[in-house]
Parts: structure tokens; C-alpha cells; sequence
């Protein structure tokens, strides 16, 4: 099993905050933090499959982590698409279990 290098950071763009886990062993990959409600949570998983990568925990319907770019991926082929995306998969995956373990510590320094 791989093991991936992460970090946590809160950014403002435009005047916004949003918070960011940044896979620093594999930088394609970022991954934003969306905070929903298990009420929230179908629709708000729903919109955000639709549009983007995404990873989850379904026993913890209170957030849901989004692809949020990263650096360039280089040249796409068909040869090796599968190859990145499986990858993508693979941190997502690994992101959603760390975030899991940490985010209440996380959040509360990045508060205080």
C-alpha cells in the first residue's frame, strides 16, 4: 500500500476561505473540503459527482472532499489515462481516511 505525504491549509481566494488538503507526495492532486449536512449530504454528493472527483465517508455524512486541481498533469494519452486516474483514485481514497483521523485536530489549531 502507498503511503501519501499530506497537508492542510486554509486559503482565501476572492475574499473567501476554503480549506485545502494538498497531497504533497503526488502534487496533481488537491483536494478541497466541502462541509455538508446528512441531511445535505445525497444532494450536495450528487452535484459534486457530477462535476468533479470526489471522495467520502458514508459513515460521516458531514463532509465531502473535491478535486480541486493541482499541478498539470502533462501530457494526457490514452496510454496513460487510466494510469492518473487510478491514481487520483487512490489519493482520494487515502485523503478521505486521513482526513478523517485528523481534521478535528486541524481545524481546531487552524481556529485558534
Amino acid at each position: 500500500m502507498k503511503t501519501f505525504d499530506f497537508h492542510y491549509s486554509v486559503r482565501e481566494v476572492d475574499g473567501k476561505e476554503f480549506e485545502l488538503i494538498e497531497c504533497t507526495t503526488w502534487p496533481r492532486l488537491n483536494v478541497q473540503v466541502l462541509h455538508t449536512t446528512p441531511e445535505r449530504f445525497d444532494a450536495d454528493l450528487k452535484e459534486v459527482k457530477s462535476r468533479s472527483l470526489c471522495g467520502y465517508s458514508l459513515q460521516d455524512k458531514t463532509f465531502i472532499l473535491k478535486h480541486a486541481g493541482g499541478e498539470g498533469n502533462g501530457e494526457l494519452t490514452q496510454a496513460n489515462i487510466d494510469e492518473i486516474y487510478d491514481g487520483m483514485q487512490a489519493i482520494m481514497q487515502a485523503a478521505v481516511k486521513w482526513w478523517i483521523q485528523n481534521r478535528k485536530k486541524l481545524t481546531t489549531s487552524e481556529k485558534e
